[in-house]
């Protein structure tokens, strides 16, 4: 709705030319009002700043904010139940309504506020800053804190290489000491594992109930060679471990010519090529699977979603790699709704195929359960990628795989 900057420094004073190059930025959030204030005593300084979106549905002028040394990003649903007057600017109320003593009792008091925020308060000789789901970015620069609402306000001032932080949504964060305290959202013990039936996400599913999670198994029906197989064994493995299993259609037809798992005429690399690069690539499945398990853990009141993706596999495939789960994790507060949270866990991503099996080992996960093969014969082919990297991972912990045992016993 807006945009929002500011400054503040203890012992000097904020540049106020710094501050005009940043307020000039930030007009492309909003291009009414502008107004900034500038405040201080003998030991600090500070200013606030806002530049506003006035709403389609709004035709008059509204008065600029700083509100009483408040500025405000986002949308106030709930300000006339608050006591804001009919044809009052939504975020007027907010001086009424929060408390600037200190971090906490600020955070206590945005308790009351149902909507969207990014919001800036001067306390008695501090700023402090929150937010929900609305940015702030911030950044030190020559003994003082400035801030925006986009780090593209803020880049053009940072020195060579330093780059600004992005406050962490539902956080409030002092800027004089630095304490930072975590507002209230719903939580939930509760986990979605995107369970293939394959070794990775069976022993992340363990591992997780171990951690005391309360586990749902996910499994997507997308069409794959070896889906018959997948779908029965996720079954058996719910079973097992005591979890739900829900299992969710996934249309890949559109795919089908450009993956070897999705057509049975093409060729799956064996062994160690198989292992070695993404030749079985389905496109973009890992971030398709998780979108749909984020809407599914939200819609049920669930607090994260897991897969099993792995040191190892992060060679071969680009959404194994651990920075591609720390990314999606990040952006997760945006694809939710306001006051929901999930998290997207990677228990296996700093853990090699040697080491999956032997922690699947120590909780006693049932591997012969298991399947990794890219074909969906009645048992593992044992020539494919998977299949390779499942027997050598095996066989460097002592151990024989229980899919090749009761192959080879047959």
């Amino acid at each position: 709705m807006c945009s929002i900057f500011g400054a503040f420094a203890v012992g000097r004073s904020v540049d106020c030319e710094r501050l005009a190059r940043i307020r000039e930025r930030c007009r492309d959030r909003g291009r009414d009002g502008g107004r900034m204030e500038l405040y201080g005593a003998d030991d600090w300084s500070a200013a606030l700043g806002a530049w506003r979106a006035t709403p389609t549905t709004e035709t008059a002028a509204a008065p600029a904010q700083p509100y009483d040394g408040i500025v405000h990003n986002g949308t106030i649903a709930n300000d006339l139940e608050l006591g804001n007057a009919e044809d009052a600017v939504d975020s007027m109320i907010l001086p009424a309504v929060l408390d600037r003593f200190s971090v906490a009792s600020f955070a206590r008091s945005l308790a009351r506020v149902v909507g969207s925020y990014a919001i800036a308060v001067l306390g008695d000789d501090r700023v402090l800053l929150a937010a929900n789901y609305k940015p702030i970015h911030y950044a030190a620069i020559d003994g003082a804190v400035y801030f925006a609402s986009m780090e593209r306000h803020l880049a053009p001032e940072l020195p060579f290489g330093v780059r600004c932080a992005r406050l962490t949504p539902y956080t409030a964060l002092d800027l004089r000491t630095g304490a930072a305290i975590a507002l209230e959202r719903n939580r939930s013990k509760g986990v979605v594992v995107i369970a293939s039936s394959g070794l990775d996400s069976t022993t992340a599913a363990y591992k997780l109930a171990a951690d005391g999670h309360e586990v749902t198994l996910l499994h997507f029906d997308y069409g794959c060679r070896a889906g018959a197989q997948e779908l029965a064994r996720v079954q058996m493995i719910a079973k097992r471990l005591g979890a739900r299993c829900v299992v969710l259609p996934l249309n890949y037809r559109y795919a089908a010519a450009a993956s070897v798992l999705l057509n049975e005429e093409s060729q799956i690399a064996p062994d160690i090529a198989g292992a070695e690069f993404a030749h079985e690539w389905v496109p973009a499945r890992n971030l398709v699977m998780i979108a749909n398990a984020v809407a599914y853990a939200e819609a049920n009141g669930l607090g994260a979603v897991a897969l099993g993706n792995n040191l190892e596999e992060a060679g071969a495939f680009p959404d194994n790699e651990e920075q591609f789960t720390t990314l999606l994790d990040a952006a997760l507060d945006y694809a939710v709704h306001d006051g929901a949270e999930v998290r997207l866990l990677s228990p296996l991503g700093h853990l090699m195929k040697h080491e999956i099996v032997a922690e699947g080992l120590r909780l006693g996960v049932p591997y012969e359960l298991t399947w990794s093969c890219y074909r969906g014969g009645e048992r593992h082919c044992g020539a494919c990628g998977p299949c390779f990297m499942r027997r050598v991972a095996f066989e460097r912990n002592g151990a024989r795989d229980p899919a090749f045992f009761r192959a080879e016993a047959a």
